[in-house]
């Protein structure tokens, strides 16, 4: 007997004996959102051992690096909002104190999130499913270029 049909009669069999009767969910369509999508092919089996709280540790860590990421990216939208308008009114000493907390929370987010995806890529089952790290020195050098370009004062770009 091919092991295809040993997992069909398996599968015959649980049925037959009520095995999948009244699970959760039973009879509706499978709701797969934007972040399960993000496991790509393999979508449905994310969704199913989601759904089942049996995802890998790895993979919880994957879902918060993609928090992490946009989290970061919006506070980087935001302190450019912030540099642009400071620019704007040129208050530039009165907003120093300002501008400096918030690229030390950039660069604080950049190396904490650099910490997760180093341990998802030592965690990853494969080479093939890791990640490209971020870097901080790059996301810093990007808020030292907006103050840059915004004309801000060289003792507030360090």
């Amino acid at each position: 007997m091919a092991i295809q049909d040993l997992i069909e009669a398996r599968i015959q069999e649980a049925m037959a004996a009520g095995a999948f009767d009244n699970l959760r969910g039973q009879g509706k369509p499978l709701r797969i959102s934007e972040q399960d999508q993000l496991a790509g092919d393999d979508a449905l089996g994310y969704l199913l051992l989601n759904n089942g709280g049996y995802l890998p540790e790895w993979l919880l860590l994957a879902k918060e690096i993609e928090r992490g990421a946009l989290d970061l990216d919006g506070l980087l939208s935001r302190f450019a909002d912030w540099v642009s308008a400071t620019s704007a009114t040129g208050e530039w000493e009165r907003q120093a104190p300002a501008l400096r907390r918030m690229r030390a929370s950039i660069e604080a987010q950049a190396r904490a999130l650099r910490k997760k995806q180093d341990r998802f890529n030592f965690d990853a089952p494969s080479i093939a499913l890791e990640r490209p790290a971020i870097w901080t020195e790059h996301l810093m050098e990007r808020a030292n270029g907006l103050l840059r370009e915004a004309g801000a004062p060289d003792w507030l770009i360090t």
